[in-house]
């Protein structure tokens, strides 16, 4: 009988063995179901970056070339005010009523809109018109 009690406690201990072996597998695999999903998790994360980055690249070029443009339509605008400075110099030269009337006096109420501040926004221009500076009513401006 010991042979057999030796046969089956050896049966039991491979059996045991394979039911371990059987849960180690089970370990391992949702392990590695973790690991692919972190590994997934990580590329989805970089794809959303790259993807940041490539848009962030693409709307800075356009501000650039947006940019570009501005410079080019300021410069255009700065060529033709230097133009037209250089044209009213020329005809204050060459006519004395345009000479005349550009040593006239500017009219008071272009020189409050040239000695007002700067209107940055809402706020800024009801304090000014609270201030007793509002405009006035289409009916109550007077005839030259």
């Amino acid at each position: 009988m010991n042979a057999m009690a030796a046969r089956l406690v050896a049966c039991l201990v491979a059996a045991l063995a394979l039911v371990g072996a059987w849960f180690y597998v089970q370990a391992l695999r949702g392990d590695l179901a973790a690991a692919q999903d972190t590994a997934r998790t990580a590329q989805e994360t970089v794809d959303r970056r790259d993807a940041t980055i490539a848009q962030l690249q693409k709307t800075e070029r356009e501000h650039a070339r947006q940019l570009a443009q501005l410079e080019r339509t300021r410069q255009g605008v700065a060529a033709d005010l230097a133009a037209r400075e250089t044209e009213l110099e020329a005809l204050k030269h060459e006519s004395e009523t345009v000479r005349a009337w550009a040593d006239g006096a500017i009219p008071d109420d272009v020189v409050r809109l040239y000695t007002s501040p700067a209107l940055t926004g809402t706020a800024d221009l009801l304090s000014t018109m609270r201030a007793g500076n509002g405009m006035h009513d289409a009916g109550n401006v007077a005839a030259p």
